[in-house]
């Protein structure tokens, strides 16, 4: 018997189930059972991302160098008696972490030894082990990173069209920093970011799987997490003004053709809880039904030669920032940028087609659905949401929530407002 108040929620439609409960510490575990799969899955998610470079802990604040998040979650995986990861694959496991804008997070995939990488994930994350000797040995190899970045011309002019949208917002900055933020980062600055954001209360451990519910509380018993804590801490936001920061920007670099990224900035505050996660949906439906290959538009400016297999579109709403950007490879972008805007005015005139939605919000729910078989893409979806206030489950219901009316509302709002463009072109 688990000493644990666990709560079981059902999803039935595709019977489905999780059950969740809160450790001592404050760490919220998420269980995914999964029958029958030969693999599982553990992510630990934590709510510090690249961005959080200004907060308060009980009143005091608190500034540490761009790149703080991706540089600690470099470290963690070194640990006196070894590199981490060859430990798990010597339990036969993959592993690997990601730092995004507003989150971070640690993940293992494995067959067996599933209680040994659960330990070895809660073991390494939640006990640091920075030096001086390795902290600025570490520094090479993140500025090595982040010059293979800049060499890029996509990534180029993606993040100059989010310096054209934003004008304060910390997503303005690379998520691995600068060279010169990067060298300033030290083992107690990591420390302190350590102890602030890898509280058990700030994180989320998901485990999805066909495995024993009594060695997961096994490893719990055994984990040494870290204490609860009752400090108080703030992310700290500078304002940012609704309108962009800017309206073009054309750069050079070696390209074969020019890059092109159209952007539009997006209110987040406006959503909360489920309407964000509606909001999410809405601008996946905008996203194929507008843009995707089946789309007028992409048919037009595909048959006539102007786009290429590497056009495409995306939205992206978090509880701190929300866009919506396309791109692509182009002899001609002003041509591309002329249809684009055709196309949008025409919609918010007409609407979208009835047709086109019903068929576009059938194929998300379906592929949302069939990703209950994707043990990674579960685990991540509760964790996220989790930590944002809201419930994993509604992503995947949100598809019987949303009408016409939801995406004709981002037509007419969002995408029908000024319409930033970055552009880089080959050098002469």
């Amino acid at each position: 018997m688990s000493k644990y108040n666990i709560t079981e929620r059902i999803f039935a439609s595709v019977n489905e189930r999780v059950l969740e409960f809160d450790h001592e510490s404050g760490l919220h575990v998420c269980i995914i059972p999964k029958k029958g799969f030969n693999k599982k899955y553990g992510v630990l998610t934590t709510d510090f991302g690249g961005f959080n470079t200004k907060y308060s802990v009980n009143g005091k604040i608190f500034t540490v160098p761009d790149g703080t998040a991706h540089f600690l979650e470099h470290k963690l995986y070194e640990q006196p008696d070894g590199d981490v990861m060859n430990k798990f694959a010597a339990l036969g496991a993959e592993c690997n972490a990601a730092t995004g804008y507003e989150g971070t997070i640690y993940y293992f995939e494995c067959i067996d030894n599933f209680k040994e990488c659960t330990e070895l994930l809660l073991k390494h994350v939640f006990h640091p082990y920075f030096t001086k000797e390795n902290v600025e040995k570490e520094k090479g190899i993140i500025v090595q990173e982040i010059n293979m970045y800049l060499d890029n011309p996509y990534y180029v002019a993606s993040r100059e069209l989010v310096k054209l949208l934003y004008k304060n917002h910390p997503i303005i900055n690379d998520i691995a920093g600068t060279e010169e933020s990067v060298m300033s980062v030290t083992p107690d600055i990591l420390y302190d970011c350590h102890k602030t954001f890898y509280r058990p209360s700030n994180m989320c451990l998901s485990l999805v799987g066909d495995f024993d519910m009594e060695e997961v509380f096994a490893v719990l018993e055994k984990a040494d997490l870290p204490a609860a804590s009752n400090d108080i801490v703030s992310k700290i936001f500078p304002d940012e003004p609704n309108e962009n920061a800017g309206s073009r920007n054309v750069c050079k670099m070696e390209t074969a053709m020019p890059i092109f990224y159209f952007g539009f900035k997006d209110d987040n505050k406006k959503y909360t809880g489920k309407e964000r996660i509606k909001r999410n949906l809405a601008g996946a439906i905008c996203s194929e039904t507008i843009f995707g290959s089946s789309s007028p538009l992409y048919e037009k400016l595909y048959d006539e030669g102007y786009i290429n297999y590497a056009f495409y579109s995306a939205y992206e709403i978090e509880r701190d920032y929300a866009l919506f950007e396309l791109g692509g490879m182009a002899e001609n972008p002003q041509k591309i940028e002329e249809y684009i805007k055709e196309e949008l005015s025409n919609l918010a005139r007409t609407g979208i087609n009835k047709e086109d939605f019903t068929r576009v919000k059938n194929a998300i729910h379906g592929q949302r659905m069939r990703s209950f078989d994707s043990l990674s893409h579960l685990g991540r979806t509760f964790g996220h949401y989790y930590l944002q206030g809201m419930d994993g489950f509604d992503y995947f219901n949100a598809c019987g929530t949303i009408q016409e009316d939801d995406i004709n509302d981002m037509i007419k709002g969002l995408l029908n407002k000024e319409m930033a463009v970055s552009i880089v072109e080959g050098v002469d």
